[in-house]
Formats: structure tokens, C-alpha cells, sequence
């Protein structure tokens, strides 16, 4: 440590701050000992709103009952990948992760049995436990967006299967514990939907106040302003992902068919392209890698994932390994959800 406190004297701090978000976020929480100068500089609003942004990695966690399982982050995707259990217990019996993506460093989980939401930062393993929002449902839909400008990400929640005209947002560090109502004109239901987060928007997919059409909804996270997309055709109802940066969906009448939002504008410009094997397996698309590759997960307990590659057209599987040894048996191993881009986080919460 005392060499590395030399440093001080003969770098620059933009130099330090460089080299320090260049590195893994446990090691950057040790170094915050190692002078003042370094302390100011990790625990920097603008350093923290920067870190991680450009190592992307797959993060395989799993809810059963007060347990919660993770694996390390992935960034090379061998045969194989260690499991084991994450060192926090839930709070309720009934939590589960919502169909959306890791969001600049944090996920969301939903208590069924409290009816309250929950923030959690797996890189420093802090869980906020959100107030219970005022809906007009028993049920809800919880979606995570981050405001690119202000640097803060916000939890919305819409009723569930009720025509909405509002939803409750909760702004993280925002120093107000409480829910805020955002009205809409645009009249829409939310059934039990996955939404994604792209370049400050929250995607989710919907059905039009009056029939049964599906369209997207989309919800800017800044302006907090809703808009409501066409769809370019009829889709699988639970394949929304993001896809080489953009909102995607699969053709549900061709399934090697992939649609993608080309212009989310105005114009809301679709534009579609085919691959050589079907995108609906009888797994669960979840998402793609920042590398291309599609995730599927099994719908039981297994404990493994597939990846395909629609350049090489090829296939292969990514089992867990530990299970026997941490003594984890399939029931207490509950159903896995992939956030393929997930990013370290030093956000405190």
C-alpha cells in the first residue's frame, strides 16, 4: 500500500482515475484505503456514474424460497461455470427477478408476499427494500430505467391487467423516500410483460385499452413521457430483448425471423432480419450477449443455459458445476434468469 501511495506524488489524478476504472470493483474497494487522494477519487459521483460501463459480462442468478443463487460474472463463456450460493437471504418466500434487464449495475426483485419492490447491487451486494406502491391492483409490473443525464435510475410500476392511467416512480438518490404518480394519456393494459431499458427508455410490451392488439409502450425515463408503438407484425408475447443495442422481438409467424426498432422516434421505423435456425426453441429467449450470442433458458430447474450463434449458426451449452458440493438439491435450485449485459456497479444504495 505505501507504494502505491508514491503514486499520488507523480501521477496526475485524471491518470489514477483512469487506470482505477480499468479495474474489477473489489479491487478498486481495497484501494480506497490506500491514500485520501484515491478515497476522494472512487467514492466521486462521476467516477462511480463510469465504472463498469465498458466490461459487460452474463450473470446467472436464481430465487428459490429466502436463497438467493448467483454464479461470477461471465466473460468468456466456457464449457462449464461454477455455482454457488450468494450470501444474502431474501426477505420474503415469493420473490422473483421481472422479466428485465440489469440496468447500469442493478436488477430488480419483486416481493410477492410484501407487495414491495427491491433494488439490488450485485457488485456490492446491497439490497434497498422499496416502500409498497399505491396501485389499484393486488399484482404489478415493476420495470427499471436509468436517466442517462441526471445519472439515476428510477423503478416504475404499473397495476396488472388494469387499464392504466398512471403508474407510481421511484427515483433512487433522490433523498425522497416516496412514490411519485406519473399520469398518461395514452389508456393501455399491462399483462405480465417483460420490458428492457435502452439508451434511457423503458420498453414494455402491452395491449391497447379498447381489443386485444399488442403494442409497445415506451416511457423516457428523463421526460417521463409515454408513447405507444405499433408492432410491425404479430410476435411471441415473451421474446422483447435487446439485441445489438436496440428493442427486439421474434416473428411469431416465422421464427427465424427477427424484428428489431430501428428508428424509436417518431417515425418508429422497424426493420427485420432472418436467420438460419428457428429463435423460438422450447426454452426461454432471455436475452443476447453483448458478443452477439442468444441466451435460452430451460423453463424447469435445470442448471444449465444455451447459447447460440446465428453467425456461425452453431449451438452449445454452459452447465453449472459445484451444485453437489455446495449441497444444493434441484428443488432448493429455482428457475434461471440471465442478465446478459450486466455491468459492475459502486452505486451505493
Amino acid at each position: 500500500m505505501e507504494q502505491l501511495s508514491t503514486l499520488d506524488s507523480f501521477l496526475p489524478r485524471d491518470l489514477i482515475s483512469e487506470i482505477l476504472l480499468r479495474l474489477p470493483a473489489k479491487s478498486v474497494a481495497k484501494f480506497r484505503c490506500v491514500s485520501k487522494l484515491w478515497l476522494s477519487i472512487t467514492t466521486d459521483p462521476c467516477f462511480i456514474k463510469s465504472f463498469g460501463t465498458t466490461r459487460p459480462s452474463l450473470l446467472l442468478c436464481s430465487i428459490q424460497g429466502h436463497n438467493m443463487f448467483v454464479t461470477p460474472s461471465i466473460r468468456s463463456y466456457s464449457s462449464s461455470q461454477p455455482i454457488y450460493p450468494y450470501p444474502m437471504k431474501v426477505l420474503g418466500e415469493h420473490c422473483y427477478f421481472p422479466h428485465m434487464d440489469s440496468v447500469r449495475g442493478l436488477i430488480c426483485i419483486v416481493d410477492v408476499d410484501s407487495l414491495k419492490p427491491l433494488v439490488w447491487n450485485p457488485t456490492t451486494g446491497q439490497l434497498l427494500v422499496l416502500p409498497k406502491p399505491k396501485l389499484s391492483s393486488r399484482h404489478m409490473n415493476v420495470f427499471l430505467g436509468y436517466d442517462p443525464v441526471e445519472g439515476k435510475h428510477k423503478v416504475a410500476c404499473f397495476p396488472q391487467r388494469k387499464t392504466c392511467y398512471v403508474c407510481r416512480v421511484f427515483t433512487l438518490g433522490s433523498g425522497q423516500e416516496s412514490w411519485r404518480t406519473v399520469k398518461t394519456n395514452i389508456e393501455h393494459s399491462v399483462a405480465v410483460a417483460s420490458g428492457r431499458c435502452i439508451k434511457g427508455v423503458i420498453y414494455y410490451l402491452a395491449f391497447k385499452s379498447q381489443g386485444s392488439d399488442a403494442v409497445v409502450m415506451s416511457f423516457d425515463v428523463r421526460s417521463e413521457i409515454f408513447h405507444m408503438i405499433e408492432l410491425p407484425s404479430s410476435i411471441h408475447w415473451d421474446s422483447l430483448i435487446t439485441y445489438e443495442g436496440r428493442l427486439a422481438c421474434i416473428d411469431a409467424n416465422n421464427d427465424k425471423r427477427l424484428w428489431s426498432l430501428e428508428d424509436a422516434t417518431d417515425k418508429h421505423k422497424w426493420s427485420f432480419q432472418d436467420f438460419l435456425s428457428p429463435l423460438y426453441k422450447m426454452f426461454e429467449l432471455q436475452g443476447s450477449t453483448h458478443a452477439g450470442e442468444f441466451i435460452y433458458v430451460p423453463f424447469n430447474k435445470s442448471p444449465y443455459i444455451e447459447l447460440y450463434d446465428p453467425v456461425g449458426n452453431s449451438w452449445r451449452r454452459l452447465e453449472f458445476e459445484g451444485l453437489e458440493f455446495e449441497g444444493i438439491s434441484d428443488d432448493e435450485f429455482g428457475h434461471t434468469r440471465a442478465f446478459t449485459n450486466h455491468t459492475e456497479s459502486l452505486m451505493p444504495l
